[in-house]
């Protein structure tokens, strides 16, 4: 996978073939690039708390968080998702893309389908390919489809509004044909009219059969040790540039960020403290050099900070994806019908 880093555009694009356990996976991404680091002006995008008011009825639907089957004291696990999803992508972290305006919240939830999927293909053999998840089309069926345009033509949307949009409308993967390059006009464009319904209808076939709100440290704790990211929107605002400590880069409230963001590890065994990784999407340069083996682009964080983010209601745990099959390949050789 090329190194990322400077301004530029280069479109990410890969197909690889490997093999897990005996299965016999292929992965093809796709996506566009313009910035290396989000510009400050357009790093935020969650709605805020009266839209999460707004959601109520929504979430009040979902079922409750929890584990089902064995119980595990998770207190001292050690679970990084990343490890799986560099299991099925050729030995590297998934490309960390920097959004280019207000729609965190669809980022957010599209690395929580992509690190589930991950999950689901490396941990469960499942016979499917791993294609990256389009966070226009979050955007698009957050805003629209979900919360019914009720946020005009600015920026933003809410973490339930994406959490029941990939539940109801489903994933579109950013390699579908037809579907274009990730840009922050295409973003806004979605986000105003939805869609297109071409891709609703295809999108539809492969939707996130759960989706539960969290409501505290060890519930998304309990989540990510079950294989299960994490959605997390909130006011918390952390430090660009966060302290090395414990070995790992760790980040503490310093402000307010409006924004939606994805846990996707939990580590309660090899530092001072338990600490949960929060993915970002400002680009893989937005917060330094992890010195351990954490994705580019995020930090971990203690438990009074989780707590703060899931005790204003709007984070959610993904499970279930409904993946894309893998492709019957037709090996027939060109011209092999010929009557002799």
């Amino acid at each position: 996978m090329q190194e990322l880093s400077g301004r530029f555009k280069v479109a990410i694009a890969a197909v690889i073939g490997i093999t897990v356990a005996g299965l016999s996976i292929t992965i093809t991404t796709s996506i566009n690039v313009d910035v290396d680091v989000t510009p400050p002006e357009v790093r935020e995008g969650w709605a805020g708390p009266e839209a999460v008011e707004q959601a109520q009825e929504i979430v009040g639907a979902m079922p409750a968080f929890r584990i089902e089957g064995i119980k595990r004291d998770n207190e001292r696990a050690n679970v990084r998702l990343w490890t799986f999803a560099k299991e099925v992508n050729g030995g590297e972290h998934l490309p960390n893309v920097a959004q280019q305006v207000g729609d965190c919240v669809s980022w957010g939830a599209a690395n929580a389908v992509n690190y589930l999927a991950a999950v689901q293909i490396a941990r469960d053999f499942q016979h499917s390919e791993f294609h990256a998840a389009f966070p226009p089309y979050i955007y698009g069926t957050s805003r629209v489809q979900v919360g019914g345009g009720r946020l005009g033509g600015g920026d933003g949307s809410v973490g339930a509004w994406a959490a029941e949009a990939v539940r109801v409308y489903g994933v579109l993967a950013a390699d579908y044909d037809g579907v274009p390059e990730y840009s922050g006009v295409l973003a806004r464009k979605w986000g105003r009219r939805g869609p297109p319904d071409h891709f609703i209808d295809y999108a539809q076939q492969f939707p996130v059969k759960t989706v539960a709100k969290v409501r505290s440290a060890d519930d998304v704790r309990d989540a990510i040790c079950n294989g299960y990211p994490v959605t997390i929107a909130s006011n918390w605002g952390g430090k660009m540039q966060p302290n090395v400590i414990d070995g790992r880069l760790v980040n503490k409230r310093a402000g307010r960020w409006n924004h939606q963001m994805c846990v996707i590890g939990y580590d309660g065994k090899t530092g001072k403290e338990p600490y949960w990784y929060i993915l970002n999407s400002w680009g893989r340069n937005a917060h330094g050099t992890p010195p351990d083996d954490a994705p580019p682009g995020g930090f971990w964080v203690r438990e009074d900070d989780i707590d703060y983010i899931v005790r204003q209601g709007d984070s959610f745990a993904f499970s279930g994806f409904e993946g894309f099959p893998a492709q019957e390949l037709d090996f027939r050789i060109v011209g092999d019908n010929h009557e002799d």
